[in-house]
């Protein structure tokens, strides 16, 4: 445990009044940091669709570039996000808030500029190392905003916003596109990201704890003593570990959607369909989350197992060559959509309540940088298991290891206090 942090683990019962959307009543200037949020995640879709559309129909890239295009997205988080995180741990908030957001439309706009894949990766590689600056301030913003009872709440409204903007932007990206160049839909994007400043600016004051030591020591010793905070904390550890092992067991399988699809049977159409399941399950599960304080272990533990039970019977289906019904699947979808938010929203609660005010920044960005490397790394393994035997055998893999994820969850609510909720 962080000398001089209060333990939040303990033994009272979980409150009887759900957290609801009164959060963003109760807590002044949080509403503010979800409507900096909303464009900011909308911008990134928007790009995304933007970037893959020249990549694969303009330029008619070769495969090698959608390699890059990977790194490019994930790198900056395994190596500029852990100095990030030690930098926004000393820096004021709102200014890295507001310059990320400024930075990222700068880069946006330079996007318009690129006449050729490597100059694109390359802009996509910087437009993510702002990002790295972005997403731990984001974290620590919500956690000096938000009261300790409302913070499950407060995850899940800002996960349901970002699952949000993974349905909506892609679609109105799709609709620019059928009139506009990709080009010109960086332009929209940039735009885009500068409406996140005035409610970032609009923010009440983040004053907090600076880092011990000198900061003339060097940003090596503040990364390393983030690593350190990790490593003494159980909860900490078990919430890092439990969302880097739960991301790793999505991607073992997520990528291989479609083709498990194909081989049971059915086309594009379904694709589609399942597709929209997944995602408007993940948002339910977002807006569930928004009403429970239970402890978060217990949460993640439910939809560990949850999840990889349901996930079963699509694996079973290819694998046994029975088949599902099409109802059957796409409920299916939806309910794993809701499990795996279950599985995701909770470490950040245990995370902003066993974490220092002054060294947030860095534990989120040590947890980004986890979460980032199981997802570049689980879907070769998936594609490995899936060449070898069949996609079915990835989701099997996928379901397997998020039902060792509930025991280990379950252990720990148990271990750290049964009772703990999501308020400490």
């Amino acid at each position: 445990m962080i000398p001089g942090h209060r333990p939040s683990w303990s033994s009272k019962r979980c409150r009887s009044d759900p957290v609801r959307l009164e959060v963003l009543r109760r807590n002044r200037g949080f509403g503010r940091l979800i409507a900096g949020q909303i464009p900011s995640d909308a911008a990134d879709w928007l790009a995304y669709v933007a970037m893959t559309t020249l990549l694969a129909f303009e330029w008619q890239a070769p495969t090698v570039a959608f390699a890059w295009f990977a790194v490019a997205l994930g790198a900056p988080y395994l190596t500029v996000g852990l100095v990030a995180g030690a930098l926004v741990d000393r820096l004021p908030l709102k200014a890295v808030l507001v310059g990320s957001n400024l930075a990222r439309a700068l880069v946006f706009a330079a996007m318009t500029l690129a006449q050729d894949w490597v100059t694109l990766l390359v802009l996509l590689a910087v437009g993510q190392s702002v990002d790295s600056f972005f997403s731990p301030a984001k974290q620590a913003a919500l956690q000096g905003l938000v009261r300790r009872e409302d913070r499950m709440g407060a995850n899940g409204i800002s996960y349901a916003i970002n699952q949000t903007s993974k349905i909506a932007a892609p679609a109105a990206g799709g609709a620019l596109l059928a009139v506009l160049e990709p080009g010109a839909v960086f332009w929209v994007t940039a735009a885009v990201s500068l409406l996140a400043v005035p409610p970032l600016l609009a923010l009440p004051g983040l004053e907090r704890k600076a880092p011990k030591g000198d900061a003339t020591l060097g940003i090596a010793r503040d990364v390393a003593e983030g690593l350190r905070i990790v490593g003494r904390s159980v909860p900490l550890r078990l919430a890092l570990g439990l969302t880097a092992a739960g991301f790793f067991s999505i991607f073992l399988y997520d990528t291989l959607i479609a083709p498990l699809l194909r081989d049971i049977g059915f086309d594009e159409v379904v694709m589609g369909w399942t597709m929209a399941a997944v995602g408007g399950g993940g948002v339910l599960g977002a807006l569930l989350m928004t009403r429970l304080t239970a402890q978060p272990f217990r949460l993640i533990a439910f939809g560990a197992i949850g999840s990889g039970l349901l996930l079963m019977a699509p694996a079973l289906a290819e694998l046994t060559g029975r088949g599902i019904d099409l109802a059957v699947l796409l409920g299916v979808f939806v309910l794993a959509g809701i499990t795996s938010s279950a599985m995701l929203v909770p470490p950040r609660v245990v995370i902003q309540n066993e974490t220092d005010e002054s060294a947030i920044a860095r534990v989120s960005s040590v947890m980004e940088a986890a979460n980032m490397l199981a997802l570049l790394t689980a879907p070769f393994v998936g594609a490995w298991l899936a060449g070898a035997i069949s996609s079915g055998a990835a989701f099997v893999a996928g379901a397997a290891l998020k039902l060792v994820l509930g025991v280990v969850a379950l252990r720990a609510a148990m271990r750290l206090g049964g009772g703990q909720t999501a308020e400490g």
